[in-house]
């Protein structure tokens, strides 16, 4: 069969305009149902492209429905190509969003079926899944970077224990589209080891004991870990806490948090005087401060004795103690730090809708000048209740310190820009670093910035970051561009002692000494350090 390919004029998308072609081909009969597509290499010279732009264009052309594939021996127009099939057509903007977007649909239906798993499996199913495991065990040891068919076996066998066949096709189909992807897209592949191992057999056993919660718990959690390995965590609704609501996790099911580096060391710069970490927490002991039983976490001790040998060896003078999801709003022990640490500090704590204007007065006087509204993990505030508390606060000259994604929060300067007090925006906005600057949550942001109501913290950048070790140079772009867009409204913090962090533990004189990276320019760093924090969370003026 005679075919005619028309070199590209080098569009925006190359792989879209290749799949247009054969698309075509297809459509006026040139390649009949059943037809082998070229190979590879010869669409690469017949395009005069790379592989990858042929492989993306091979995998649009699937999910269309157009085309399947294989393995070892190539690609074939559908038998009925233009039949009504399910099939994802959208691969999104870019190649990792893509990515996102087929792995956002594997995290709600896979959970569910997970569940199901654990109800009907059978002892054949079991036999299964544990030889997937042992299959994925046994990739991991050859270490031929090759784990995929072990994975695509188990959830195979996950889905068959589900009983129910169009769950069953619908995974299989999940499971190719997303192999597909990360075929056309070069992504970090760590994480294939011990602990992915370890996650599948967690899945299995939950299933074989018959307890769909934590099947679905350690589903959950497997596909976060997975998306963090990708490069793409982040999205909306991804953190653990929502897995606290399926039923009841004991003590011992509660990830516990690694402590912080007991070994601060100082920066290169020496900080000027009066500077301020402006985002720290304090835990236990648990028998005096107890935590919330719906808890995302389970920290270790870390007091304000340990916290003020960080600042001092830091050479900071002043700390902001903030509330911590895992007290909810117990305030007590945030509190009670910063009264015992007298003027050098200052608390941000958590109310609900309930508190009363005596209970705020007295919180002031205790030194607390803001407070969180925690919309990613629980604290038992919701995004209704935001306006309700800036009203009550306002009298207070309070701030509204916010933990949200800001990618995923839609109309974000219409909501924040509107309420009745300022706003302060934690950790770099929580943005995870692969959405990029560009992306239209990041920039409303930096407009709130501009508009002069909100306040944004430089901080928790290992949690947006996708490496895994300091300076974390994928953070720097966002960094920079809040600090250009209003650096009169930019704080920093260290997020000491680091809870729930799922990279290596960082130093905090390394995550400062990224200050200065960010910040070359000395005067600038004395607002960010000084100036601001003392406006804000009103500590006296530096003699």
């Amino acid at each position: 069969m005679s075919m005619t390919f028309h070199k590209l004029s080098r569009p925006k998308s190359l792989p879209e305009e290749i799949a247009q072609q054969i698309r075509d081909q297809i459509a006026a009969g040139d390649l009949a149902p059943g037809a082998r597509l070229p190979s590879e290499a010869r669409l690469q010279a017949e395009f005069d492209v790379g592989r990858s732009a042929v492989r993306e264009a091979i995998s649009r052309l699937k999910d269309d429905g157009l085309v399947v594939t294989r393995q070892g021996v190539g690609a074939f127009v559908a038998e009925d190509p233009h039949g009504s099939k399910f099939r994802i057509q959208s691969t999104g903007p870019d190649l990792m969003t893509g990515l996102r977007y087929i792995l956002e649909m594997r995290l709600e239906i896979e959970v569910a079926v997970a569940g199901m798993a654990a109800r009907r499996r059978s002892k054949s199913d079991l036999r299964r899944l544990g030889d997937a495991v042992a299959a994925l065990s046994a990739a991991v040891e050859r270490q031929d970077g090759q784990p995929e068919a072990a994975q695509r076996a188990f959830w195979s066998a996950v889905a068959a224990a589900a009983r129910n066949p169009h769950m069953n096709d619908l995974i299989r189909y999940l499971e190719g589209r997303f192999a597909d992807r990360l075929q056309t897209v070069r992504v970090p592949q760590a994480g294939q080891g011990a602990d992915l191992v370890a996650e599948y057999e967690t899945i299995r056993a939950a299933i074989a004991a018959g307890d769909p919660d934590k099947a679905r718990r350690a589903a959950w959690r497997h596909l976060l870990r997975a998306a963090d390995r990708l490069g793409l965590r982040g999205l909306q609704g991804w953190d653990e806490s929502r897995m606290t609501v399926i039923g009841d996790m004991t003590e011992t099911e509660i990830p516990r948090c690694a402590a912080a580096d007991p070994a601060p060391r100082p920066a290169r710069f020496t900080p000027p005087p009066g500077s301020c970490d402006c985002h720290a927490h304090v835990f236990g002991p648990a028998e005096t401060y107890p935590y919330v039983h719906g808890r995302t976490y389970t920290p270790p001790d870390a007091p304000l004795a340990q916290y003020r040998k960080m600042l001092d060896t830091l050479g900071i003078d002043r700390g902001v103690i903030v509330q911590p999801s895992v007290y909810g709003t117990d305030n007590r022990a945030t509190l009670d730090a910063v009264r015992a640490g007298g003027d050098r500090y200052r608390a941000v704590v958590v109310v609900d809708e309930e508190v009363t204007e005596a209970e705020l007065e007295r919180m002031h006087a205790a030194g607390a000048r803001g407070v969180r509204v925690n919309l990613i993990f629980r604290s038992g505030i919701e995004v209704s209740d935001v306006r309700k508390l800036a009203d009550k606060i306002a009298p207070l000259d309070w701030h509204m310190q916010l933990l949200i994604d800001v990618s995923e929060f839609a109309d974000l300067r219409d909501t924040l820009g509107s309420l009745p007090v300022d706003t302060v925006i934690d950790h770099i906005g929580h943005m995870p670093t692969s959405r990029g600057v560009d992306h239209p949550g990041f920039r409303d942001m930096l407009a709130l910035l501009r508009d002069g109501r909100s306040w944004v913290k430089l901080s928790g950048s290992y949690r947006i970051t996708s490496e895994t070790e300091t300076p974390y140079e994928d953070v720097a772009p966002l960094a920079r561009a809040i600090v250009e867009a209003n650096p009169d409204r930019v704080l920093w913090a260290t997020d000491w002692p680091h809870p729930y962090v799922n990279v290596p533990m960082p130093n905090d004189g390394a995550l400062l000494d990224m200050l200065a990276d960010w910040v070359p320019d000395e005067e600038t760093r004395q607002r960010i350090l000084v100036d601001n924090p003392a406006r804000l969370y009103g500590f006296d003026p530096v003699a």
